[in-house]
């Protein structure tokens, strides 16, 4: 089993971050970080190289699995296709 990052937008600049592992326990928290960048960079530090991957999850919302390492190194652009993938689920209107 991989390990679960979850990520939950609280309010419009801050974010909290839950990390937990393979057997569902929970690992790290850490609330009111400034960026969905922050959160994954936190993530990978608290999951380490226990785990080569991780199911991200924002706002209750499984977007999908990413390396731990890319995460890490690679948070910012991460943070662009997390919210990327999360405005394309979103319900469009139709006017």
């Amino acid at each position: 089993m991989q390990a679960a990052v979850e990520i939950t937008r609280r309010g419009d600049r801050h974010f909290d971050a839950c990390v937990e592992g393979s057997d569902g326990t929970r690992r790290h928290a850490r609330e009111g970080l400034p960026s969905v960048a922050r959160c994954l960079q936190h993530a990978a530090a608290a999951l380490g190289r226990e785990f080569s991957y991780a199911t991200v999850s924002f706002d209750n919302v499984m977007i999908g699995n990413y390396p731990v390492a890319v995460m890490e190194h690679r948070a910012v652009e991460v943070a662009d296709e997390l919210l990327m993938k999360l405005s394309n689920r979103a319900p469009r209107r139709i006017a």
